[in-house]
């Protein structure tokens, strides 16, 4: 039987958006399914349809010999700053979605030192892949950047995830 695959709801969509950025939520969602995360302190910022802004704290837990951030937790806030929309997205559907990070490439400018914010704009280009891989059927890679910046607004790190979605049948 062929399954009928309805497009994204953005009632639902919406509703997950405020799901994600509740603090209690987030809290034990990080404590349960992101430990490293909830250890080094990251936030979720900002959360909407077509961005995501997630910031880290410097500081003993995020840092590394050298009195910078440790770049494996730029990466995760990194990371997280692109999968905020997907992420998202994937919850507000009835459909099983297959996500992955199939790769991954860095850039640093300056030292990371105090709190880091990671902001990714490209929040739509993930609705559009997921639109894409209901209508063919088949995975659909896209990349999005994320931009790690300090307090005084230099850009510290940027960040390029490729991610590859396929949505499968219901779950």
């Amino acid at each position: 039987m062929l399954a009928i695959i309805v497009p994204i709801d953005n009632e639902r969509l919406t509703s997950e958006f405020r799901k994600i950025k509740s603090p209690l939520r987030f809290f034990l969602w990080t404590l349960w399914k992101f430990p490293a995360a909830r250890f080094a302190g990251i936030r979720i910022d900002k959360l909407e349809q077509g961005s995501c802004v997630v910031s880290i704290p410097g500081g003993w837990r995020s840092q590394n010999p050298f009195s910078s951030m440790y770049w494996a937790v730029q990466g995760m806030g990194a990371e997280l700053a692109t999968a905020g929309v997907p992420l998202a997205l994937v919850n507000s559907m009835d459909e099983r979605v297959r996500t992955l990070v199939a790769s991954q490439e860095a850039k640093f400018t300056k030292k990371a030192v105090g709190r880091i914010t990671f902001t990714c704009k490209d929040g739509d280009l993930a609705r559009s892949a997921i639109e894409e891989s209901i209508s063919t059927g088949k995975s659909v890679f896209a990349d999005f950047k994320a931009t790690g910046t300090d307090s005084s607004g230099e850009v510290v790190s940027e960040w390029t995830f490729k991610w590859n979605f396929l949505v499968q049948d219901k779950r």
